[in-house]
């Protein structure tokens, strides 16, 4: 029987599990945490209480124990030990080393999409000795970013120099690499593409539309299903995301593509080659493509068509620490209406101005546009993420015009 070590309790960890059982794997879970904190320990065959960042004691662990393959779901820390741990056990890995250096990089990802003839933002050359003759040259608004960040840490957009500079300081400071990227603001409505590489092809698997909140443009509120923009997408970007797969090599696992359009143009943002941050009805694929490849199996999975309307709300959360949760389970006890995706427990500490760690995590809805309104409103009358001194946490929003207000 084939073992399967699965990193960490992030999102897609519950299907790998569920999907790798079908296929008569055994299972377990890993990291640091008990059982309470760490639910999808319960439902493997089996629970190791190390980190994953162990990577001596996993290494020597996973010999003994005769594990064959290694998966991780959305998270960037478990990505990079699920990498080194396969590296060290000669263990397939989905990605290979051009297209995870690119990927990770902003600037390098940057010049392959135009090399591909993807449309990008307009950048501005900026350095941390913040010259004036450089400043002089840029219009706002602009983005600010650390090349090699995620969940949004270190990112700002800046509406003049006085905001520049201190937003390119801190991006400089949370850069690993001690570099940035500044690139024009692109007004407009986010879109996600999500891709599964089945036998070495890439195939959009599913697309959806984010709103951002109206004073705050870096936080993405509520999310829909499939897109709306398939037409331009159609137009102006699958034959370039073609040539960008091949440029990068890519041949196996699942990648996720950001762009921004105002309705007519589109621009390409970023690319993450992992399994996305969220839940969604194509969620069985992906994680079939990857266990193909941890696996060293060939299932054939085949894509499906993009049905449904699916709605998201992003929880996002004042700072404080969770001392108690309070009406998720109403949601829970619903799953035929909603998908609820917890990322925080009760103890984390909220830091502010944390990008995407503020966010509680997901409620996913099925409707139709005219009732998600009703919806939302459920969801802000009865969930609450209580702190210490019995303060709710929970940023509620409703949509209007188009925005997160």
């Amino acid at each position: 029987m084939k073992k399967l070590l699965l990193l960490g309790n992030n999102c897609h960890v519950d299907e790998l599990i569920k999907e790798a059982k079908n296929r008569g794997v055994y299972t377990i879970v890993t990291d640091n945490l008990p059982v309470e904190q760490s639910p999808f320990k319960a439902m493997a065959d089996e629970a190791w209480d190390i980190s994953v960042v162990d990577y001596d004691v996993l290494e020597k662990k996973c010999k003994e124990e005769g594990v064959n393959a290694i998966l991780c779901g959305a998270s960037e820390v478990c990505i990079k030990a699920n990498k080194e741990l396969c590296e060290r056990l000669n263990l397939p890995f989905y990605a290979n080393q051009k297209a995870w250096d690119i990927t990770n990089d902003k600037l390098a990802f940057k010049k392959a999409c135009i090399e591909c003839g993807l449309p990008v933002p307009q950048e501005f050359v900026l350095d941390i000795d913040l010259k004036a003759e450089d400043l002089a040259k840029i219009t706002y608004p602009v983005v600010v970013k650390p090349t090699d960040s995620c969940s949004s840490i270190g990112l700002h957009i800046c509406q003049n120099e006085a905001e520049l500079i201190e937003g390119y300081k801190d991006a400089y400071e949370k850069s690993e690499s001690k570099q940035v990227v500044v690139e024009a603001f692109v007004a407009g409505e986010q879109v996600g593409f999500i891709y599964a590489v089945v036998n070495g092809k890439p195939h959009l698997n599913a697309a959806g539309d984010d709103c951002a909140c109206k004073d705050d443009a870096e936080r993405r509120v509520f999310g829909a299903s499939p897109t709306k923009h398939m037409k331009l997408y159609d137009e102006k970007l699958k034959a370039g995301v073609d040539k960008l797969f091949e440029l990068l090599e890519i041949k196996a696992g699942t990648a996720g593509i950001q762009a921004i359009t105002d309705g007519e143009n589109i621009a390409i943002l970023e690319m993450n080659y992992r399994l996305p941050g969220g839940k969604f009805p194509g969620e069985k694929l992906i994680c079939d493509v990857m266990l193909d490849n941890a696996l060293a199996e060939d299932t054939n999975p085949q894509p499906a068509p993009m049905n449904g309307q699916l709605f998201s709300y992003a929880i996002w959360l004042k700072p404080g620490k969770i001392a108690e949760v309070k009406g998720l389970d109403v949601f829970q006890a619903r799953p035929q209406e909603f998908n609820v995706q917890p990322f925080r427990q009760v103890g984390d500490v909220v830091e502010e101005n944390s990008g995407m760690r503020q966010v509680f995590g997901y409620i996913m809805f099925f409707t139709d546009l005219a009732h998600h309104g009703e919806y939302i409103d459920l969801i802000n009358n009865t969930l609450q993420v209580l702190d210490e001194n019995g303060q709710d946490l929970v940023c509620r929003y409703r949509f209007e015009k188009g925005y997160a207000v």
